[in-house]
């Protein structure tokens, strides 16, 4: 029997990245009876898992998690919050890049869920969190995120490695990014290609 899906994506959460055994590799293929944790966004307390399975009519499917660490460090079990069908096959480098059109990053899917964040009082509703999932060429070693400040200012840069194709981004209401995929070379990164800019606003 197949491992229920929120025990994956807290095993996800524990570790800050797919699971080695389960990880989405390049390509992504996705075998039946199999769930693939195609990647994992933690900021701060709050972590989210994208997941991908097959269904009985043989179609992709992404599921997305929901979970806030505690005050001792443990993961509370995650919360689905939504999921679709995929709606391209990315078992092959080819399939990817066709599905690219020649971009080297792109939105597939896009989504809000009103989650508690903890920003809030006690008893809120929770806030509108907004979650992207990025179609990233085989070509990206990494992509870098600017993150730019509420008041102008200079944007903080974070970049994380590309594990597969689909990568997840999550903003919390008024944070806004630019996503840039770049390429290593020796002891340096060169940006090529396309460039999002992602904002979830204040509602």
């Amino acid at each position: 029997m197949r491992k229920p899906m929120a025990d994956i994506a807290e095993t996800a959460l524990r570790l800050g990245h797919p699971p080695t055994d389960l990880a989405a590799a390049r390509p992504l293929a996705v075998p039946a009876d199999t769930v693939i944790v195609a990647d994992v966004w933690i900021s701060g307390d709050l972590g989210f898992v994208l997941l991908l399975h097959r269904r009985d009519d043989d179609l992709i499917a992404e599921e997305l998690y929901y979970s806030v660490r505690r005050a001792d460090g443990v993961w509370e079990c995650p919360d689905h919050l939504g999921g679709g069908i995929v709606g391209t096959e990315l078992g092959t480098s080819a399939m990817a890049e066709d599905a690219l059109a020649g971009a080297s990053v792109s939105v597939v899917a896009e989504s809000e869920s009103l989650v508690h964040t903890g920003r809030g009082s006690d008893g809120d509703e929770g806030e509108l969190v907004r979650a992207w999932e990025l179609l990233v060429s085989g070509g990206a070693d990494l992509i870098e995120i600017e993150r730019f400040p509420p008041a102008p200012g200079t944007p903080a840069i974070s970049r994380r490695d590309v594990t597969g194709p689909l990568m997840l981004l999550v903003l919390l209401p008024g944070e806004r990014v630019r996503v840039s995929p770049m390429r290593r070379e020796n002891s340096s990164f060169t940006r090529f290609g396309d460039v999002l800019d992602l904002h979830n606003p204040e509602q």
